[in-house]
C-alpha cells in the first residue's frame, strides 16, 4: 500500500501487513491488541527512538482494522509514554527502557484500583525526592532542556494528546536530572501508570477531561512552572512545596475521572 510519508524501517511494517492478510481478518485487532504490537516493537529495538509511526489512516491499512481503532491504539501509547504526539507532525516512538516495569505496575492497580491513591504517594515521594536532587545536581545544560519541555507543553495548551506528551516529558526531564537512573525509572513507571488510569475515559472514547480544556489549559501550566523555576534557583523548598502543588491537583483529577 502507499505511504502518506516515509516513516521507519518499512520492512516492519510490511511484516505485519502481511501476517494481517494471512489471517484474513480472523486476528485479534482491538485497540489494546494493536497498542500491545506497537509497545513489543519499540521494546524490542524494531522501533528506535525518534522513529516515526505511520499516518492513522496507514496503519488502519497496515493492520486491516477501522482508523478510529488505530486512534485509540495510539492514545493507548501515548499516556503510557511510549509514543509522543506532535502537533502537526505526528507520533513518534519515545525511549522507554522502564516500559517493562510499568506493565507490572499497571497490572498491580489493574487487580486492585482502590489502591490508586497510594500508587499517587509513591509518585509525589518520587518527584519530590528527582527535584530535590535536580535542584542539587542538574547541569545547565538539563535546565535549558527542562525550560525547553516547559515551552513545549505551552505550545500543546487546549491539545489533549500533544499535552500529555509534553507534560509526561517535562517531568521526566526534571527527574532524570536527579542524576539517578534508577529513581527516573521508577518515577517515569509510576507516572505513565498513574496517566492511563487517569485518562482512561479519553483512551477509550476520546472525550477530553474538562481539566485538559483550553478555559482551564492556563491553571493547569501555571502548576508547572514553579517545579522548574525551584531548580533553576537551586531551592529545594520551593520543589517540594511546587510537587506537592501539582500533586494535590492531579489527586483531584483522579477522584474526578472514576
Amino acid at each position: 500500500m502507499a505511504r502518506s510519508k516515509p516513516v521507519t524501517d518499512d520492512r516492519v511494517w510490511g511484516e505485519i501487513e502481511r501476517a494481517a492478510a494471512i489471517s484474513g481478518g480472523t486476528a485479534p485487532h482491538g485497540a489494546g491488541d494493536i497498542a500491545a504490537q506497537i509497545q513489543r516493537l519499540i521494546t524490542t529495538g524494531d522501533l528506535p527512538e525518534g522513529a516515526r509511526l505511520p499516518s492513522e489512516r496507514d496503519l488502519a491499512g497496515i493492520f486491516a482494522t477501522s482508523r478510529p481503532t488505530v486512534s485509540q491504539a495510539i492514545r493507548i501509547l501515548v499516556v503510557r509514554g511510549l509514543i509522543e504526539s506532535r502537533r502537526g507532525s505526528g507520533a513518534y516512538v519515545t525511549s522507554r527502557p522502564e516500559a517493562e516495569l510499568a506493565t507490572t505496575v499497571g497490572l498491580m492497580l489493574d487487580l486492585n484500583q482502590e489502591s490508586v491513591l497510594h500508587l499517587s504517594e509513591l509518585r509525589l515521594q518520587l518527584e519530590t525526592t528527582g527535584i530535590q536532587w535536580a535542584v542539587e545536581r542538574a547541569t545547565a545544560e538539563q535546565v535549558e532542556a527542562g525550560r525547553a519541555a516547559l515551552e513545549q507543553m505551552r505550545s500543546s495548551m487546549g491539545y489533549a494528546a500533544p499535552w500529555m506528551s509534553s507534560d509526561t516529558h517535562f517531568h521526566s526531564t526534571l527527574v532524570r536530572a536527579s542524576h539517578n537512573p534508577y529513581l527516573a525509572s521508577m518515577f517515569e513507571s509510576v507516572h505513565g501508570t498513574l496517566i492511563q488510569y487517569e485518562y482512561q475515559t479519553w483512551i477509550d472514547r476520546g472525550e477530553v477531561p474538562a481539566w485538559l480544556g483550553k478555559k482551564e489549559a492556563a491553571a493547569m501550566f501555571a502548576l508547572h512552572e514553579p517545579i522548574l523555576e525551584a531548580v533553576c534557583l537551586r531551592d529545594a523548598d520551593l520543589g517540594r512545596q511546587a510537587v506537592l502543588r501539582h500533586h494535590d491537583a492531579m489527586a483531584q483529577h483522579l477522584l474526578r475521572s472514576h
